[in-house]
This record gives structure tokens, sequence and C-alpha cells, in this order.
């Protein structure tokens, strides 16, 4: 592989037609210098007295990459042994500091700074803070000033709110005010809530919103001083106003958290999309000639198909993480200024991996699945080893020039010139590709006439004509990416607009808040708060006090969407928030004083706790939420009260408890009796609709009548996430008397899911014109309709999906009788032979269409230096090889999926 180049290096050697040669990591040396003052001359053009780009100073990713802070914390906490324990060790060590200082005015004795006592006695700086601080702290800069301006957001309109109704109603509800105060104070509370969550909010912003309101709401309706007024009415005083001090908090912890990923050097959301992208860049091409190595063997190798796979796995977790990245760093340049410019490069990088994923995994399905190899194989692939190498090799210097560029977010003319070089250096080496693959097929593949050498070659290279194929889509993908990349050069608006934060109008975006998900989601959560609010309006025997808002808002913030792991988790919320509370006491009860050692003692047993619960939060996955709580709660009790002040209240914690738990019985109550239906029944929705997805596709696909190809992918991708997503839910819901829930074969099922949509992506790119959505049918795809074999061959592969689609209906059947589908003769179908002779009949049909030019699309498209026009993507026998390629693995895939469903009988 190629290690990631200095640009100014591949700039001067390719303006300068040097060929680059792997380097070692750090290596600043070009062909024939054997020093770094040789390699200071090659930059220089004979007759120049400078170099052809100037030598600049690194970026700032190149300098932590170089070193610096972060390589060395990263070195100190086994960030080589282990990056993802360095990396969330470092958060949570930044954060616990960060807690640490959040808390020194709790841990300061008191009338030692009159400023901060203070600020104290009126509400300014309280331990909700640091809740606010744990709870708002995100890995990257951009996602914590997302969540913090959510934050802010959210209890500004709560203020808001209640500010208005104190400007009408200036003392709120009293004994000697009239009744109708308190129906309209009920009616906006009420109105408020319900609308926070009928709205299309950001989900922090709502949490926010609701929690703060229902204090408020309650404080307004409670008979005497509210400690609130309008800043607009004569009442209104500064300090120890509740919507102030609300603010102030808020605006504190957020001030805090931002500070928190700044300190010792910032984390950037940005460089985190640079470096993933780096990464994907380097990984891709690496992939293909991983694929290339296997592919070459003289066999199939099981243990490196086992490899690929693994690769695969790999790269598609940093796929995933890029786009996250990209979204979140928005909120650190604001949509301006040069980094924006990076976020639309960036953005476009990540559609053109994504496009290209689908055509590696379509590639790896069909070769790692394969049992041996044809005869010809091997000696095809060492007559094309040579040229394929080269093109995977300027691929991937190509897309690295194009990513080292954009680094600054601007683009200086020696940098486009190179750009433009190496596109044609790529298109050289596609250009005898093609010609080196065109003369190894007509070396191999010979016979009496026309018809038998295209029969004879697609029955033979079927596999080779499908990799190559693809790899010229790659190829295509990564030379419209540098093009796309020269023209933002010139023109900042060419690369379309990373989506953005969601404009006023999504709040009332009719798709989702008219979804009956999402409205069955705002009745519990109203009924939830609601119940919770009557309950500490008017109190209940001795175990719960009149006008105490806690329940309602425990239940604004502990509001879950799914029945199924909301049970697991609301288990864990009692958990983490009893923990939490008796831990923060006894520490705080047991080291009260204010003497020195005493202080220093709290404060090392607060960073310690800290970082332990922390960086479970940041490292776990199945305990982080509990975690986020226990240090939350954890720590706001070991600062309650302040040194010096016997703080253990066992009825206030007691009450605190008891609270949380109502609330938490109260969802669990609603999420039955308004449930939006069982976990296990939407899994089973998803995975079927999943495959009516891929039933419909291919047969709008298949079907002459319809001109135009549109893209299923997208629509097949959120389906089977949908059905991945809720069968983990359905794996923690209760079954009470249901049979248990067919986790493994359930995820199996969704695995081949998974990887009949990667074909399904590839097949519909390749017989769209011009590769694109919504494209007519290709002249070949439209010729292939035409043949009675093929027709056959696509008529089976709905007859399959229609056999197998009941055994879907086994993830729905929840008792002890076995599944009558599996019964059924039609579902135990392999339809095997059929497929294999109707595939055969197609072959020779197309075959015999293409000798006797019945068929215009079937002639060989010219040209091997022609770059994309004369690329192996366009070549006919290719095409219709890719098309007939994907169908088998299909067929295969839905056979897979039929095996895993039948063996779990």
């Amino acid at each position: 592989s190629i290690p990631f180049l200095d640009l100014h290096i591949v700039v001067a050697s390719t303006l300068n037609s040097r060929p680059i040669h792997a380097m070692s990591s750090g290596s600043t040396m070009l062909l024939g210098a054997s020093s770094p003052k040789q390699a200071q001359e090659c930059d220089i053009e004979k007759g120049d007295a400078n170099p052809l780009l100037p030598k600049v100073g690194a970026s700032p990713l190149q300098k932590r990459a170089a070193g610096g802070c972060r390589n060395a914390i990263a070195k100190i906490l086994l960030g080589d042994s282990n990056p993802k324990f360095a990396n969330d060790a470092e958060m949570a060590l930044r954060a616990s500091f960060f807690v640490v200082v959040l808390g020194l005015p709790f841990l300061i004795p008191k009338d030692n700074f009159p400023t901060l006592d203070f600020v104290m006695k009126h509400g300014m700086y309280t331990t909700s803070v640091v809740t606010f601080f744990i709870y708002n702290l995100s890995k990257t800069t951009g996602e914590t000033i997302m969540n913090v301006v959510c934050g802010l957001r959210g209890t500004f309109l709560a203020v808001l709110n209640m500010w208005m109704m104190y400007y009408f109603f200036p003392d709120g509800v009293t004994e000697t005010s009239p009744d109708y105060v308190f129906w309209i104070g009920l009616a906006d509370g009420a109105m408020f809530i319900t609308v926070m969550l009928l709205l299309n909010f950001h989900i922090s912003t709502v949490i926010f919103a609701v929690s703060n309101a229902t204090g408020f709401w309650m404080a307004f309706l409670q008979p005497g001083d509210d400690s609130f007024a309008c800043p607009f009415t004569e009442s209104f005083q500064l300090l120890g106003n509740v919507g102030v001090n609300s603010l102030i908090t808020v605006a504190a912890g957020g001030v805090l958290c931002i500070m928190v990923t700044f300190l010792p050097y910032p984390r950037w959301a940005l460089f985190d999309a640079r470096d993933t992208a780096k990464d994907l860049i380097h990984s891709m091409p690496a992939l293909w000639k991983t694929l290339a190595d296997f592919f070459i063997e003289a066999e199939p190798n099981a243990f490196s198909a086992d490899k690929i796979h693994s690769r695969m796995r790999r790269l598609a977790k940093t796929v995933t993480t890029l786009e996250g990245s990209i979204a979140n760093s928005w909120y650190e340049c604001f949509g301006s200024c040069r980094r924006h410019y990076l976020r639309r490069v960036l953005n476009a990088l990540d559609k053109m991996i994504h496009e290209n994923y689908d055509r590696i995994y379509s590639t790896c399905n069909a070769i790692t699945g394969a049992e041996d190899w044809n005869p010809l194989h091997s000696q095809m692939m060492h007559l094309l080893k040579p040229s394929l190498f080269v093109a995977i090799k300027e691929a991937e210097v190509l897309l690295q020039v194009c990513l080292e560029s954009s680094f600054d977010g601007q683009w200086t003319e020696v940098e486009v010139v190179a750009i433009q070089k190496m596109c044609a250096s790529l298109r050289r080496a596609e250009g005898e590709l093609t010609k080196a693959f065109r003369d190894a097929r007509d070396q191999l593949v010979q016979g009496i006439d026309e018809a038998t050498r295209n029969k004879e070659c697609m029955k033979a290279l079927l596999m080779e004509h499908m990799f190559v194929h693809n790899f010229a889509g790659f190829v295509r993908l990564v030379l419209g990416f540098a093009d796309d990349l020269v023209q933002q050069s010139k023109d900042s608006k060419h690369f379309p607009p990373v989506t953005e934060r969601p404009a006023i109008s999504s709040l009332w975006d009719r798709t989702v808040v008219l979804d009956r998900a999402h409205l069955t989601w705002v009745a519990r959560a109203c009924l939830s708060i609601f119940t919770g609010f009557a309950i500490g309006y008017f109190g209940f025997m001795d175990l719960f006090n009149k006008f105490d808002a806690s329940i309602a808002t425990t239940s604004s913030v502990l509001l879950s969407k799914f029945l199924g792991s909301a049970m697991v988790k609301n288990l864990g919320r009692v958990q983490g928030v009893v923990l939490g509370t008796v831990v923060g006491q006894i520490v705080h009860a047991t080291l009260e004083s204010c003497e020195t050692r005493t202080i220093g003692a709290l404060a090392l047993v607060l960073f310690c706790y800290s970082c332990i619960t922390l960086f479970t939060y940041y490292n776990s996955t199945q305990y982080s939420y509990l975690a986020c709580l226990l240090a939350a709660f954890g720590g706001s009790g070991m600062l309650s009260g302040g040194c010096g002040t016997h703080s253990l209240d066992k009825g206030s914690s007691y009450d605190a408890i008891l609270s949380t738990v109502c609330a938490i019985a109260l969802i669990v109550l609603y999420d039955i009796v308004v449930s939006p239906g069982r976990a296990s029944a939407m899994a089973y929705t998803a995975l079927d609709s999943s495959v009516g997805t891929l039933e419909k596709a291919l047969g709008m696909h298949f079907d002459p009548a319809v001109a135009h190809v549109r893209f299923h992918k997208g629509e097949l991708l959120a389906s089977i996430s949908t059905a991945e997503s809720m069968g983990a839910e359905a794996n923690n819901e209760p079954r009470y008397w249901r049979t248990e829930w067919k986790n493994g074969v359930y995820n199996q099922a969704v695995e081949h899911a998974f990887r009949l949509r990667y074909n399904l992506a590839a097949m519909e790119t390749s017989v769209a014109e011009g590769f694109k959505d919504h494209g007519l049918k290709n002249d070949v795809m439209k010729t292939l309709l035409q043949t009675p074999g093929f027709i056959r061959l696509a008529d089976l592969v709905g007859e399959k999906l229609k056999a197998v689609r009941p055994l879907v209906g086994i993830f729905a059947h929840e008792t002890a009788q076995r599944f009558q589908a599996l019964a059924e003769a039609e579902t135990l179908k392999s339809f095997r032979a059929e497929a294999a002779e109707a595939r055969s009949a197609a072959v020779a049909e197309v075959a015999a269409a293409a000798a006797s030019g019945s068929a215009a699309a079937l002639r060989p498209v010219g040209g091997g230096g022609g770059g994309v026009e004369g690329s192996l993507e366009k070549d006919p026998l290719c095409q219709v090889c890719m098309v007939l390629s994907c169908v088998s693995t299909i067929l295969g895939g839905v056979r897979e999926l039929q095996h895993s469903i039948l063996r779990s009988e």
C-alpha cells in the first residue's frame, strides 16, 4: 500500500512527469533521492532557483499526526495498543478534571470569596451545572456545541413561555387570584408541553424545554412567592429570578463543556472527518488490491476470503462515521469560511465512497462465494495483474492528492494542474487495463465462430468480466470526484450543499408531525408527564408532597420510543439514580469538613469517581447510560451543600428515589397501554417489507415496459436498518406467554438482507444510462430483456422471492406449534437447476445475438486508452456478465436466507 504523501512531493513529481514510488512512513524522498538534500533538489526544476511548489508548514492535521500534544497523550494512554481506549480515557480525564473545576465553588469554604458567595446565594450557580455538563459533553467540539445550543434553546423557550405568563399575571396563582388565572395557567403549561413534543424539534431541545417547563408550571400554579417575574414588569429583579438563574446555569455548564473540547488541544469534528476520509481513501484502494490478490490466486483461499470479509466489516464501520462527523462540524464553522468548503468536499467524497462500497461488496460476494475458478482464470488474471495493480496505485495517489489539496479549503493553480495531471495518468492506466483485458480475452477464448467465442467468454470468464466491470466503476467514481474537485476550485458552489440544520419550516413537517408512530409517542409522553404532574400537584398520602414537579420532570427526560429496550433501560435508570445518589451522599457525609486535607481528599475522590464512570459512559455500549447517571447524580451528591454542611438528608433522598421510581412506573404503564406495537412485530414487519422492496425493485428492473431505472438501494437500506434496530429491541422486550425471540436466526436473516441489498445496488447502477438514478435502462439491459433465457431467469428470481417470503413469518410465530410455512412444498424449492439452465440459455442467446449483429448494444466499445468512454464499465460483455453475476448472487443470497430460517426449526 502507498503511505499518505506530502502534497508538495506529489505535485512536484506529477508536474515533472516523474513516477511516484512507495515510500516509507514519514519519508519525503522522491524517486532517485537517497537523502533529504537530494529530495529537495528533485523538487527544483533545472534552471530554477526555487522549488515548483514552495515548502509550507505542516497543517494542523499533519502536526497532530507527526507528534505534539495529542500524540504524547495517546502514547501515555497506550494508544498504540488500543486507540479506542486511549481516546475514551483521554476524554474521561478531560471531563473529570473539569468536573472538579466546576465543583470548586462548592469545595471552597464560605466567606473566602464574597463574589462567589453572592453568586451561589442567589442561585446563579448550583449543582445543576455539573449535571448539564455531564449530559451534554460529547467527544467532538461540533457535537458538544450542538448539544449546548439545543439545551440553551429548550431552556430559553421554557423561560420565555413562563415570562409571558408572568407578564399577564405578575403574581401567578395566589389564594385571592380569580379562578381563570389557574385555568389559563393550566392550559398554557399543557399546551406548551404538547406543542414541544409534537413539533419536529431536536430531542435535546424537547427534553430541556419540557423538563424546565414542568418546574416553572408547578411554581406558577402553586400559591405563594414564585421568585419568577417577567423582565418587562416592575417586580422583575435580576438577582434570584428563577428564569435568569436557569439560563445562567445552562450557559455556565455549556461554556465549560465547550472548553473541555479545546483543552489541551481542540477535538474538532472536522479533524475527525478528515482523519476518517484519509483512512478511507487509503482503505478503499487497499481493499481492491486485497480482492485482486485473492482473485489472482490459482484457487480460492478460504482464509484469504475471511480476511477480506474482516476488512469489509472494518471499512463499513469507518464509512458510517464520516457522515456524522461532517454534520457535527457545521457548528464549528456555522456554514461559512474555508472549513465549510472542505465540508462540501468531504460530503462529496462520502457519497462517492458509499457508491463504491456497493461495488466492492458486490464483487466480494461473488468471488469469495466461488468454490473453484475456471481453468482460464489464472491465465487471464496473470495477464491483467501488472496493469490492474498500476491502476489501483494511480487511483490511490489521485485520491490522496485530491484530499490533501482540499485541507486548507482553497485550491491553488498548481494544485489544480496536479489533479488534472493525475487524472490523465489514471485514465492512461485504465486504458492500459482495458486493452490488456480485451487482448487477453481474445487470446484465451477462441472458437469456430464468433457466437461460440462469445458464449465461452461469458461462461468461462463471467466473474472476471464482473470484477473488471466493478473496478472500472471504481475508477469512474474516482475520476468523477477529481473532476468535480477541479470544478469546485473554480466555482465554490459546484459541490451540492451539505445537509445542514433543518429549516424552521421543518418544525411542522407533516411527514414527521403526522406520522402515526410519532403521534403515539407524543400521546405516551403527554400522559406520563401530565399524570406525574397531577400526582405532584395534589400529593398522595405521605408518599408524595403537594406541589412537587419532580415526577413530571423525571418523566420528561426518561421517555423512550420503543417498548422492548425501554423496560431494560428504565431498570438501568433506577440503578443509576439510586446508586449515584447513595454514593454521592456517603462520600459527602464522610468528607464534609472544611479542612484542607478533607477538601483535597473529596476533590480526589470526585476526580477518580468521575474518571471511572465517564470512561464507562464513553467506552461501553451496554452500560453507557447507567454510567452517565452514576456520574451525574453521584457527582452532584458529593458537591451538594458545600463543605462544612451536613447534607445527609435521608428523607429527601428517599423522596427523590421514590419520585424517580414513580415516573418510570408511569412510563412503563403508558408504554403498555398506548403502545405503538410490540418491537418483535415491528421487526417482522420491517424485514418482510425489506423482502417486499427487493421483490418490487427486481420486478421493475426486469419489466421491459418500465423504461427507467429507479434506484431502490436507499429505500431498501432504510428498511433493513429499521429491521436491524427493531430486532435488537425485540430481543429485550418481555415475551410473557410468547415463545423466545429467535434472535440468532433473525440477525442472520438481516445480514443476508444487507448482502442482497449490496448486489441490488450494484446492478441498479450498472443497468442505468449514465449510472444515474432514474436514468433510462441501457441498451444492454433492454437486449437482455428481449432474450427468452434471461426472461426465464428473471421470472425464477421473482418465484424464488415469493416462495421464501412466507418463511419470514416465522418471526411473527410465537407459539410452540410448528410454523406452518415450513411444511409447504413451495418454501423448500431451490430452483438451482432451473436457474442454471435459464442462465445457460441466456448466455447462448446473447452470444448469438452479438455474433449476428442483431443487437447493436452488444457491439464492443472501442478505445483502449480513451478513459471512461472506453472503459470496461461500458463493455457490453462486461455489462452482461455483471447483470448475470448479480442475479446469480441474489439467487444465492435468497437461498442462504431460506437455509438460515429452515435450520431454525
